[in-house]
């Protein structure tokens, strides 16, 4: 099953809220539940409808031909509550960006058995739907070794917008066998994709250490040319939204000072943020050298809001205060939501803020919610 990384956990939070008995939807199969909901965010968003559902279908075929009911024993990394789906949308003033991230379910439960289901999927992408798979074969060997291979496997996500084709891009494992650390394999691939230089800022960027700002995920875009990302994934412990602020600055679109309000308003915390870890991400690209292109973080919600009422009203909130209107927001969580949002805290997982050249940019990040509309705290220190 996908699994921690070394020191982590997944047990409750103590200052926990209480949880009713979880939710669990027993209607239709994976397939069903992606396809139709893909099709109402795509819909309400004027985007192509058709297309969303052949990619989806791709996607969740055939391991979503699987009933919801059957709750999978793999634990999916996906979604705080095991869901092997998440959706999410990014804002901007220029347009909307309907997201889809997926982990592929096994048959046989266990890590070899994920990564079979994870590369027929990457095959899928890739002669359907036309991916690129050049840079995820020069570090496959790395993220998907043969000998003691542990935890989740690969993530897929697919990227829809209103003109043009879907961009499809993985996330992977540093955390593959105990063979490698992550942070060594984490810093041979940047060597095999042509950013080892780009290490450096990596190192700098983690200035409390390893330990407390833990590379997690290894993502890369399935495309070509020098706009093509490679990001690398950090969860932060025990750190003041101030101080990851600072360390943000190493991107050179890093406006400072964002941050500290942000989460303030998301999560209503002042200081350090614990409960539930900050994550966020360093970009590189081709055309920015080994110079991280822009910095990124995500901030948890769920255990921070007593109800999704209360997430989105703070959302809400947040668009108000970077300039963007929150009417596209506010329409498409009403499709994707299947309760009233104050029965529970689940389907709002994450979100993150950022100013591009000027340009406010937020993206909200959705549980299914299939199996747990109070899902517990993740990824907690040992």
């Amino acid at each position: 099953m996908s699994m921690p990384a070394p020191g982590e956990s997944w047990g409750r939070n103590s200052m926990e809220l209480p949880r009713p008995e979880s939710h669990v939807s027993t209607e239709g199969t994976l397939l069903d539940y992606g396809t139709a909901t893909a099709a109402r965010l795509l819909g309400s968003a004027g985007m192509d409808v058709e297309q969303g559902r052949a990619v989806l279908r791709g996607m969740l075929s055939p391991w979503g031909e699987r009933p919801i009911s059957r709750r999978p024993d793999w634990h999916s990394d996906v979604c705080a509550d095991g869901s092997p789906i998440e959706f999410s949308a990014a804002f901007s003033d220029r347009c909307t960006q309907i997201r889809v991230l997926v982990e592929a379910v096994p048959d046989e439960l266990t890590t070899p058995g994920a990564q079979k289901s994870a590369l027929a999927l990457t095959r899928v992408l890739i002669e359907d739907f036309g991916a690129a798979d050049g840079r995820l074969a020069a570090v496959s060997d790395l993220f998907l070794p043969d000998e003691d291979p542990t935890g989740f496997a690969m993530m897929h996500a697919a990227v829809f917008t209103p003109a043009g084709e879907p961009e499809f891009k993985v996330y992977l494992n540093p955390n593959a066998n105990s063979r490698m650390t992550g942070r060594q394999r984490t810093r041979e691939a940047l060597e095999r994709l042509g950013f080892g230089k780009a290490w450096d800022a990596v190192v700098e960027y983690a200035r409390r250490g390893f330990d407390l700002d833990r590379i997690v995920y290894f993502g890369l875009d399935l495309s070509e040319g020098p706009e093509s990302r490679v990001k690398v994934y950090f969860r932060h412990y025990d750190i003041a939204p101030a101080d990851l602020d600072a360390c943000m600055e190493i991107a050179a679109s890093h406006e400072p000072g964002l941050l500290g309000g942000f989460c303030r308003t998301l999560t209503g915390r002042v200081g350090a943020i614990r409960d539930q870890p900050l994550v966020s991400n360093l970009t590189f690209t081709d055309a920015g050298g080994c110079a991280p292109v822009s910095a990124t973080a995500y901030v948890p919600l769920w255990l921070y809001a007593e109800s999704d009422r209360v997430a989105r009203d703070r959302i809400s909130s947040v668009m108000a205060d970077v300039g963007l209107s929150d009417d596209r927001y506010r329409s498409l969580l009403n499709h994707m939501a299947r309760r009233t949002l104050s029965d529970g805290r689940g389907i709002h997982t994450y979100a993150s803020v950022r100013v591009h050249r000027g340009r406010p940019h937020m993206t909200t990040y959705w549980s299914s919610e299939l199996y747990d509309r109070y899902p517990p705290a993740r990824y907690q220190r040992g």
